[in-house]
Formats: C-alpha cells, sequence, structure tokens
C-alpha cells in the first residue's frame, strides 16, 4: 500500500562517518534528520560508535565497525554480516532505507532492505574519482576497496540490477587515469543495485547515467539545504570587529583531497596588507598545514566545531569564504553556509553550482594557488566585498531544507509505492 502525503514514515539512515563531527556529510544528515522528525515522521539512525553523538530527536542505533584509530574518519567502516542485519531487524522495523555512504553502510541498507522487503534510497556525497591527482595514495586502495569488497559485496546482497551494461567512461578532463575512470564505473554499479539513487550534483547524475547506458529515471538530483540551527546561529550570531582586517574564512576537513594546502598557499602568494586567514577543521594534514604556516602571526587555526553558535560566530566575523576544493565534492555544504552567512566567496571548481554563482563568487581559472590568490587580491577591495555579500544573501532564501526533505519524502512515498 502505498503511503500517502502526511503519513508518518519509519525511515533508517544509514552512515559510516563518524556523526556528527566528521564533516558535510554528517552535517548534511544531520539536517535530514531534524527536519524529518520536525515533519511527524520516525527516524533511526545507524552508526558506528566512534565520536557518536547521538541524536537526542531520534532513535540511534549503534553497528560495530572496523577502524584503525587515528586514522580519518572515511575509513571507517561499518560491519555488514547478515547476522547485525537480522539484529537490527528484531530491534526495529522500517518503511524505507537510506544510506549516505558507499562503504559497510551501503551493503548493511541493502541487507536491510532484503530483510525487511522495504525499498533502498542512496545518496552519492562524495566523488572518488575526483581524488587521484591530490590523494594518489589513498585513492588507489579507495579504487581497490570498491574492486574487491563493495561491488562484490552490493552484487551478491542486492540481486536488483537496472543495467547490465555497466561500462568504464573515456578519459576526459574529470577522469584522466584509468582508476578514476574505474570509479565512476563502480558508482554506477552501485547505483544500478540500488531502488533509487541521489546526488547533489547535476555532473555526478550524468557521469553514472553514462557509465550505466541510461538508466536516468532513475536518479535523482536533490542538494542538501543548510541546518535551520546554523541559519538561526547565524542571525543570532553579532558581528563583534571593530578592525578594518580583512578576514578569510576556510572550514574544512584537513585531509589532502580537501586541497586546504592551496587556500593557505594562495593567502601566502597574496599577501594583502592587514589580513588574516582563519582556518577551521580538524584531520591528518594539520602538522603540514601548521610547517607551511610558519611563524606568521596573520594564520589561524579552529578546531572542528559541532557547535553551531561557535561556527556562526567565525562566520559572522569573516570578510569573505574560501573553498580551495577541486573535482571531489558534489556539493560542499560550506558554501551554502558561506552564502547564508552573506559571505563573498571565492573558489575553483566550476562543476559546484550550489549557493554559488557569478553575483556572489569569485570563480578561479584553474585550481591553483596563484589563481586564487588573485581573487582574494580582488575581494580586498571593499566595494566588491559589499557587492558580493549581497548576492549571497540573496542566494541564502533558495538553500533552506525544506525543498531537500520534501524531495526525499517524495521519492521514500514513491518507492514504497513501487514495492506493494
Amino acid at each position: 500500500m502505498k503511503k500517502q502525503p502526511g503519513q508518518r514514515l519509519r525511515v533508517a539512515i544509514v552512515i559510516d562517518d563518524f556523526y556528527p563531527a566528521s564533516g558535510g556529510i554528517a552535517r548534511s544528515v544531520q539536517t535530514q534528520i531534524n527536519e524529518l522528525v520536525r515533519l511527524g515522521h520516525d527516524v533511526t539512525l545507524i552508526a558506528p560508535k566512534h565520536s557518536l553523538q547521538a541524536p537526542e530527536n531520534c532513535a540511534t542505533i549503534v553497528v560495530p565497525s572496523l577502524y584503525i584509530p587515528g586514522t580519518p574518519a572515511y575509513m571507517c567502516i561499518l560491519q555488514y554480516s547478515r547476522r547485525i542485519a537480522v539484529r537490527i531487524s528484531t530491534q526495529a522495523q522500517f518503511d524505507v532505507v537510506h544510506s549516505q555512504t558507499e562503504r559497510g553502510a551501503l551493503i548493511l541498507a541493502a541487507r536491510l532492505a532484503k530483510l525487511q522487503h522495504i525499498p533502498h534510497l542512496h545518496t552519492f556525497h562524495a566523488n572518488l574519482a575526483g581524488t587521484h591527482e591530490t590523494n594518489p595514495f589513498a585513492s588507489f586502495w579507495g579504487s581497490m576497496a570498491y574492486l574487491l569488497l563493495i561491488n562484490p559485496s552490493i552484487a551478491a546482497v542486492s540481486k536488483k540490477r537496472f543495467s547490465d551494461d555497466v561500462i568504464i567512461p573515456k578519459a576526459s578532463s574529470d577522469a584522466t587515469s584509468f582508476f578514476a575512470r574505474f570509479d565512476w564505473h563502480s558508482l554506477a554499479t552501485i547505483a544500478s543495485r540500488v531502488d533509487a539513487y541521489t546526488t547533489p550534483a547535476l555532473f555526478m547524475k550524468r557521469r553514472i547515467d553514462e557509465c550505466s547506458q541510461g538508466f536516468g529515471a532513475h536518479g535523482h538530483i536533490v542538494p542538501t539545504g543548510v541546518n535551520p540551527l546554523f541559519s538561526s546561529a547565524v542571525l543570532a550570531a553579532k558581528r563583534s570587529r571593530t578592525d578594518r582586517t580583512v578576514r578569510f574564512l576556510c572550514v574544512s576537513r584537513l585531509s589532502k583531497e580537501k586541497r586546504v594546502d592551496a587556500a593557505l598557499r594562495a593567502f601566502v602568494t597574496a599577501d594583502i596588507p592587514n589580513s588574516q586567514l582563519d582556518i577551521v577543521g580538524s584531520g591528518d594534514q594539520l602538522g603540514t598545514l601548521s610547517k607551511l604556516a610558519g611563524t606568521r602571526d596573520n594564520i589561524f587555526f579552529h578546531d572542528h566545531m559541532s557547535n553551531m553558535d561557535e561556527l556562526a560566530k567565525l562566520y559572522v566575523n569573516a570578510d569573505a569564504f574560501i573553498m580551495p576544493s577541486y573535482r571531489f565534492d558534489t556539493q560542499a555544504i560550506t558554501l551554502s553556509e558561506a552564502a547564508v552567512a552573506g559571505l563573498p566567496i571565492v573558489y575553483c571548481d566550476d562543476r559546484l553550482d550550489v549557493g554559488v554563482n557569478s553575483d556572489n563568487s569569485l570563480l578561479a581559472t584553474d585550481p591553483g594557488p596563484e589563481a586564487l590568490a588573485t581573487c582574494l587580491t580582488a575581494l580586498n577591495s571593499p566595494e566588491v566585498r559589499k557587492e558580493k555579500a549581497s548576492a549571497s544573501m540573496r542566494i541564502a532564501k533558495q538553500l533552506q531544507p525544506d525543498f531537500t526533505v520534501e524531495r526525499y519524502l517524495e521519492l521514500y512515498r514513491q518507492l514504497i509505492g513501487s514495492k506493494h
């Protein structure tokens, strides 16, 4: 029986990443949970125990995971045996299961879908194919994980297949190496084994459809809205500065694929008088970045901030935002946060289109530090910053989470209806 609009749904959300401290994926999941609960739905978060801050507004099921302490959060893999799926199914019954990462969470969600005869929706948040140049070692092993673990496991668990002809695409500007091209093949393979998939980015859907020989109706573009708690915190935060220092802000996980070193090098290259760079985040690149900063007294490092009020204060007291990631993100939630905070934005990935446009942002001509530095120099002008900031405020109205969750609910109901 098809679930009608307004009828309460039981939604399982499954994630490998640390919740909510690991970055943009976990923060987008946090927003999704809050909005679903606000609309009266029953949500269960299925997550690893590492750094877990269980949400107070929904149920949480902790699952054992494989993780080496000290390694990045994206190395955490939920255990996904049938025994674990059976245990979860004795604790709770769901109408739909929604996986958010392509590791153990994907396979565990597929097992739950099979055991409970419910649909499985998957969201592609990140683009592994875009990391082979910036982080070749980790990317190689990520590709091997797809080949040796993820692809065979999802094929064994999920018997559904929407396309028999998943291909490896031809070389292109965003997939020059064989392994990058193979990663697109893997993403399309995953997409063919779930009932439907979503991604925030048009380029992701186009690439997956190309590799899968076109099951386009099976994929959907659903941008991630900004957490209302962050929006409220921005409105409540007061700009406490009276100095004329030009403050640049970069909020990111400190890992190679995020290229925070490019933002730091750009700031040093621009050498703008009376300027400051604040870098917010944690990760294995902190030591490298600290060495790059050296003894400069205008570069400041802040640990990862899960407190929305404290994070909002940094945004509100900044003058511009730097986003150095290139060919990795599908939708950088920090770009949307910067727009909500009314900041001008500098970025270098021309495929990103949520939270940025030519009115509120400067797109670097290439991803190198010199091109980013040119944009930073342009934002030294108060007039340019004011114009771009006003445009960000206009964009902010389009970044509320209502659309995201309503679109997910629409997909949930369609998928549930197709199962009956």
